[in-house]
């Protein structure tokens, strides 16, 4: 149990002789669960933050989800899916509306555990991977990174202007990929381009070429877009592409510059 505490970033362990010590690390994730424990002491935490549990809230800490989204990204069955959901309700953990499920309001402070105990999961697993690549930002249990080289390794899959350049042609300085048992749609894809590099209009510029040459959902994009904290650039983006008009962001590529490489592309528009 110690060394699992340890490997999860909520221990450390000190050694002198044949004596060993264990203390609570100094990782934000450990001091707010700590804090959760004490604050929330009338609540069964520790049943329900452990297995397969957390894998569900982490998927819920990055925003609404439907049953279908809580089992791809939570990767567990449905019966144990629903068995949890059953838990969480009954200690007022989760809301149901419009058939989405998603966390109270007044659980900040666990929303806010769980984002920083992904984050050390995938800083953590990401050095396992690969010590030179650079951690991007997580979603639940999974994340997006880049690295300078290939990467082909299970469950890490190409994305963003990586996996574009499977449809558009393009000169990469660095490869993007996602660390995720599932398969990515487009519109994830195109967020996770986004996401790598908010505010680099050569990013936006191939995002907008794929969303022409894909056609992808817009209300998934969106709603993708959210989890990521990036919905207002996307916003943009389909704006431009809806009007053809400039949008108010400065880093945004022009209309004209759109057309023009999308003739390059060979990739079709319409005003």
């Amino acid at each position: 149990m110690v060394t699992s505490l340890k490997h999860k970033g909520f221990v450390e362990v000190t050694s002198r002789g044949i004596t060993k010590k264990v203390k609570l690390s100094n990782n934000l994730h450990a001091a707010k669960l700590k804090a959760i424990l004490q604050k929330r002491s009338y609540m069964p935490l520790p049943q329900l933050l452990q297995g397969s549990g957390i894998q569900v809230l982490a998927v819920l800490s990055t925003g609404k989800a439907d049953l279908a989204r809580l089992m791809d990204e939570s990767q567990i069955s449905e019966a144990t899916l629903r068995r949890y959901i059953r838990k969480f309700k009954k200690h007022a953990m989760m809301l149901y509306h419009n058939k989405e499920y998603e966390l109270p309001q007044d659980l900040v402070d666990i929303r806010e555990f769980l984002k920083d105990y992904c984050s050390y999961f995938a800083v953590s697993t990401l050095q396992e991977i690969s010590p030179q690549a650079r951690f991007i930002t997580s979603h639940g249990f999974e994340f997006l990174f880049a690295s300078d080289s290939e990467v082909k390794q299970p469950n890490i899959r190409p994305t963003g202007l990586t996996a574009i350049s499977g449809t558009i042609p393009l000169m990469l300085a660095e490869n993007h990929y996602f660390y995720s048992m599932r398969d990515l749609s487009n519109e994830e894809i195109a967020a996770h381009a986004i996401a790598a590099d908010p505010h680099s209009k050569r990013n936006l510029t191939y995002v907008i070429l794929y969303i022409l040459k894909t056609k992808p959902d817009n209300d998934l994009f969106l709603k993708i877009s959210s989890q990521y904290g990036i919905a207002h650039i996307s916003k943009s983006m389909l704006y431009l592409l809806d009007t053809w008009k400039q949008p108010e962001e400065k880093f945004m590529p022009s209309p004209s510059y759109i057309k023009q490489k999308a003739e390059e592309y060979n990739i079709k528009w319409q005003e």
